[in-house]
């Protein structure tokens, strides 16, 4: 039997994986709030978060593939917080790693999170073990709220194209890999079907919902310097601007058949997937 350990159980990723593999008994959900997951009758829940060494031992326990989706913290922890994760399934025998990265990690990004989800996969690498690294683009749900409410997008995005990609085609790739991950060595792009500027993504809302969304280029000092006044720690101020620095560099360009090819469905596009969630307009 395939036992196996769905991190962030109660996150917008793990949440959805363990909703699709839900009627398999040989699950363990593993969240800093198992009280959160009472749906879910037949798995195992376990507390237990990247920080706790202890709590991962647990956790990893008697696993064969484990599933770890990226932790929240600052870049450079964040990737040790990880290797917390990746130490303690190497300690527990797990057969299989599968890794929820980023779309073009690498040393060199100019986005601060590929860079640690980079270090992470080299992490993975080092351990020795079997592994299926998934690079996602950014998610087609979070437009909206790059927009905001005056549907206004600033950034020094230029001209680059992001191949946006859903949640849910993301959740369906991770849970058809953790099925069968044997067959699915190496590392994957999972995007949508096409890349859209920021200003094509504009206005495709803009024909779809009939109200006016624009995106408005700026320069990395003008972004850095209304981005400061917001109260954010410095690091997620970096972070942001550098995914747009990332888009423009064409980062996020490439358009991956790897959501189709694993899973046997097409990823949404952004007109399926506004037309079936209307919701990510009212969050």
């Amino acid at each position: 039997m395939n036992k196996i350990l769905i991190t962030g159980a109660t996150g917008h990723i793990g949440n959805r994986v363990a909703h699709l593999l839900k009627q398999d008994t040989s699950i363990r959900l593993m969240t800093r709030t198992p009280e959160k997951l009472s749906g879910f009758g037949q798995a195992e829940k376990i507390q237990a978060e990247y920080g706790d060494k202890a709590s991962l031992t647990a956790a990893f326990k008697d696993i064969d593939t484990a599933f770890i989706v990226s932790g929240y913290a600052a870049p450079g922890q964040r990737a040790l917080l990880h290797k917390n994760a990746i130490d303690s399934a190497q300690q527990a025998g797990v057969s299989h790693i599968v890794y929820l990265s980023f779309q073009g990690a690498s040393a060199q990004s100019k986005f601060p999170m590929s860079r640690d989800h980079f270090q992470t996969e080299e992490f993975i690498r080092q351990s020795g073990l079997a592994c299926t690294i998934l690079r996602d683009s950014f998610y087609m749900d979070l437009i909206p709220e790059m927009f905001g409410e005056n549907r206004l997008m600033r950034g020094p995005g230029g001209d680059g194209k992001v191949a946006w990609v859903a949640r849910e085609d993301v959740a369906r790739t991770i849970a058809a890999v953790l099925s069968n991950p044997s067959a699915y060595p190496g590392t994957f792009n999972l995007t949508g079907r096409e890349a859209l500027s920021l200003t094509e993504t504009a206005g495709r809302l803009s024909k779809l919902t009939g109200k006016k969304y624009t995106y408005q280029q700026e320069s990395v000092e003008e972004g850095m310097l209304w981005r400061n006044q917001l109260g954010a720690p410095a690091w997620e101020v970096d972070t942001w601007i550098g995914s747009y620095v990332a888009i423009a560099a064409g980062e996020v360009a490439s358009v991956s058949k790897a959501v189709y090819e694993i899973t046997h469905q097409h990823p949404f596009t952004l007109e399926e997937y506004v037309s079936q969630h209307p919701e990510i307009f009212h969050p």
